[in-house]
């Protein structure tokens, strides 16, 4: 069945998504009570920068959000003329923590490793810090950890991070939330988009039972929410 962005929109959302959480130290709500007020500090900032040629390089470093959703995500990417795609995903995988024996490698070694490798695309796409939310102390620790996976690639090359959700850790999720657009905005030549706010609306349909991983229907809207900021 062919995917188009028409009918991953309607499947997974209707039109205008509803509004996030409003601040991080509101403590743990339901998202019927947080849409209330929209919050724009977590709307998806900054359109991809335009480039001088045409983009057909892609890699990508994730959890099991992005494993679980890399075949429609790698045929979406396929139609957008991306002939070299590197996704690179693992189940439990965390930003900073994992020597891939005990524990997934992390995001940063394994970043590392694919440019090693050779890989040199011309976007990085991250969605990672749903394993990591609730396990630091501070906004601190989190500026900290984003900012070390950001500056693996070179500041040329746009990075597209996918943000968190994570109910069972809300207020964490929404303080790492509000940190990754502040370093996206310093960094530069980034963006981020917002899972979270297609994930927590009720009613959605997008996710398994254990409201965190998404489910079929999920992973074709999370496949689209990422190619549409290449498109």
């Amino acid at each position: 069945m062919p995917i188009t962005r028409r009918g991953l929109l309607r499947a997974g959302a209707s039109a205008g998504f509803l509004a996030i959480l409003a601040a991080c130290d509101d403590g743990v709500h339901s998202a019927a009570t947080d849409k209330q007020a929209p919050d724009p500090s977590l709307a998806e900032i900054g359109p991809l920068p335009s480039a001088a040629v045409d983009r057909t390089k892609f890699a990508m470093v994730g959890d099991s959000i992005t494993k679980a959703s890399s075949k429609p995500l790698t045929s979406v990417l396929e139609g957008l003329g991306y002939t070299q795609i590197n996704i690179d995903a693992e189940v439990s995988r965390r930003i900073d923590v994992g020597d891939g024996r005990s524990e997934p490698l992390s995001g940063v070694k394994t970043m590392n490793g694919m440019i090693d490798m050779g890989v040199n695309p011309d976007v990085w796409a991250i969605a990672m810090g749903t394993n990591d939310v609730g396990k630091y102390p501070d906004a601190a620790a989190y500026s900290s950890l984003i900012d070390e996976l950001m500056a693996i690639p070179d500041a040329e090359v746009p990075i597209v991070w996918v943000d968190v959700y994570n109910p069972n850790q809300l207020a964490a999720t929404k303080m790492f939330n509000l940190v990754l657009r502040d370093r996206a905005r310093a960094r530069g030549n980034a963006t981020v988009l917002s899972w979270f706010e297609l994930a927590s609306v009720p009613g959605n349909k997008l996710l398994r039972s254990d409201h965190i991983h998404p489910n079929e229907r999920g992973t074709l809207v999370f496949a689209d929410l990422v190619s549409k900021a290449l498109a």
